[in-house]
């Protein structure tokens, strides 16, 4: 597995480590600031390069055409946005997040379909959730619980589905649903529509059950372009 991140601040370099220390992954940190290198511990095995995560040239230094993931996570939301439409659209880089600053351009990242992690949740441990191809956007994790706050997004087979048919006997709990610019808390006899997002609390039992009703978490930009 090829992963680039853009971005070697203190999540940056702590990402870089972490995913470094398998011996199946091959990482690359891009900076401007040589620097910010600094900050890689000697468990950093992976490589560092100088230059800018939205210059073409560089990514493609970096090994952007053979990349199965991008973290772009500078200081610069614009920067990031740019880093993941240009590995998404240019390149086809199959899963791709972004580091979001500002609460604020939450709505640009949704409707453009990019996956991010907001900057009150920037530790590499949702990053990483994130990236994980069985794992769903996670929300909050509780400590010595394997109970996650995740959100789900109906597919087909959730189409229909009652919020009392859909919480798969006690596994899992619905506290709120968005459908368009809509947010509610939903009666258990309320039925779901198709591209509803759910926010649930999860048990991993759950997990295979529930993949019957939702996108797969990688297919949810596509489906969106669509």
């Amino acid at each position: 597995m090829h992963i680039i991140i853009g971005g070697c601040g203190r999540l940056g370099a702590e990402l870089a480590e972490q995913l470094s220390r398998d011996a199946d992954t091959d990482v690359v940190v891009i900076d401007r600031n040589p620097l910010a290198f600094d900050q890689l511990g000697s468990a950093f095995n992976g490589e560092a390069l100088r230059g800018d995560c939205t210059d073409r040239d560089v990514l493609e230094q970096a090994g952007i055409h053979r990349a199965d993931g991008l973290f772009a996570v500078t200081r610069s939301d614009n920067a990031n946005l740019m880093a993941v439409e240009i590995a998404t659209h240019l390149y086809d880089v199959p899963r791709t997040i972004a580091r979001l600053l500002n609460p604020d351009r939450e709505v640009v990242y949704r409707k453009l379909g990019v996956r991010y992690v907001s900057s009150t949740n920037t530790i590499a441990k949702l990053f990483i959730n994130e990236f994980r191809e069985e794992s769903f956007p996670l929300h909050v994790e509780f400590p010595d619980s394997d109970v996650e706050m995740v959100d789900l997004e109906v597919d087909t087979g959730g189409h229909g589905m009652t919020v009392e048919e859909f919480e798969q006997d006690g596994l899992l709990r619905i506290a709120a649903v968005r459908r368009g610019a809509r947010v509610f808390i939903p009666d258990r006899t309320d039925r779901l529509d198709r591209d509803d997002t759910v926010t649930a609390a999860m048990k991993p039992s759950a997990q295979r059950r529930v993949a019957e009703l939702v996108r797969e978490p990688f297919d949810r930009a596509r489906a969106r372009e669509r």
